[in-house]
């Protein structure tokens, strides 16, 4: 059978099910069994089936798409991760994807909405948004916003990364191994967007020293050293790179441990330690923070998890929601967890 043209009915008739339910199951609508879930799935694989989304949203008058707005995705992995996985929940309902990455530049914020709006999008995700104005086009059309990580827009859904979990398993890791004087090494959020609302990165600092005070740390031996994260004019010198030079000149007696904001600050961080030939984990230990790409790093870095596949179920979750609610309803908050994820770049505190 020639694949590209397999139909609806020719999944049902290799699966031995109705076609209704082999409908239900490719759309992800209505109770299947597992078994019968199960034989559609596999026909869909042997056949190579795709829906046909034109002719789909030609007799739903829906266009199953959506937007997805990211800040650096070429710059930060965590934005590559978040995208993947939330273009995967996608598919899995029968949504395509349109994105836009707008690395700091508001004109490329500006055009990619515009691009929405002429594609009829039926959601926006941000993650994150540069400039609230360019957003304001998709709020007076009544298309929801879903939001990651931030929360600017009163009226939109919120998918919440919450820090406490994994800060708190990170410094209490820390504490066990001897490790009394812990810094860490942050974001400002002042240079990563000019919206207003509550910042990501004091969720994260707040979450540091509230680890820190209940594990019995003295939080003047905890230093906190902030400053831009994105690789903008870098000059070669990563942003961890940077902070962790500050923090190394004015902290003394030296820390034993850092902990960062992102596994891309933890990178610099890195880097700032081999050139002082300071031995991690042997002298000081690091982790980082969003686990995007730190098992890659040398050593392979221990790094506080935001489960990228929990987050893209729960936007998902938020969308088909949001599309069941009046305009005017009360907006959607889910809450998404961290953990510590071990790896080589933690160990005891030294003697010194």
């Amino acid at each position: 059978m020639n694949q590209m043209k397999a139909t609806m009915a020719d999944i049902a008739r290799l699966a031995n099910v109705s076609p209704t339910t082999a409908a239900r199951v490719i759309h992800n609508n209505g109770y299947v069994s597992q078994e019968n879930r199960q034989k559609v799935l596999e026909a869909v694989e042997v056949l190579g089936y795709r829906p046909n989304l034109q002719a789909r949203s030609l007799r739903t008058q829906r266009s199953f798409s959506l937007g997805l707005i990211l800040s650096a995705a070429r710059e930060n992995p965590f934005y590559t991760q978040i995208s993947h996985a939330i273009r995967t929940a996608a598919m899995e309902r029968g949504y395509s994807m349109l994105t836009v990455n707008h690395s700091y530049s508001q004109d490329a914020e500006a055009v990619g909405v515009q691009q929405f709006l002429d594609h009829n999008v039926e959601a926006v995700i941000l993650c994150h948004a540069l400039n609230l104005d360019n957003i304001r086009p998709l709020t007076d059309a009544g298309i929801p916003i879903i939001q990651i990580e931030r929360h600017d827009l009163e009226m939109a859904h919120f998918v919440e990364l919450d820090p406490a979990p994994g800060m708190t398993e990170a410094v209490d890791t820390l504490a066990a191994l001897g490790h009394r004087r812990i810094a860490f090494v942050g974001g400002s959020i002042a240079a990563e967007t000019q919206t207003d609302g509550p910042s990501a990165e004091k969720e994260r600092i707040r979450a540091f020293q509230m680890a820190a005070a209940s594990a019995g740390l003295v939080l003047e031996d905890c230093p906190v050293v902030l400053g831009p994260y994105d690789t903008r004019g870098a000059s070669g010198r990563l942003p961890g790179y940077v902070l962790a030079d500050e923090l190394l000149r004015r902290s003394r007696p030296i820390v034993s441990a850092i902990i960062t904001g992102s596994d891309v600050l933890a990178a610099g961080v890195l880097q700032a330690l081999y050139e002082r030939a300071i031995r991690v984990p042997e002298e000081v230990s690091v982790i980082g923070y969003d686990d995007s790409f730190a098992q890659f790093l040398s050593p392979p870095l221990t790094s506080i998890a935001q489960p990228y596949d929990a987050i893209g179920q729960a936007v998902m979750t938020l969308v088909e929601t949001a599309q069941a609610m009046p305009a005017d309803a009360i907006a959607q908050r889910m809450r998404v967890g961290t953990q510590l994820v071990s790896r080589a770049s933690i160990g005891r505190a030294g003697e010194s």
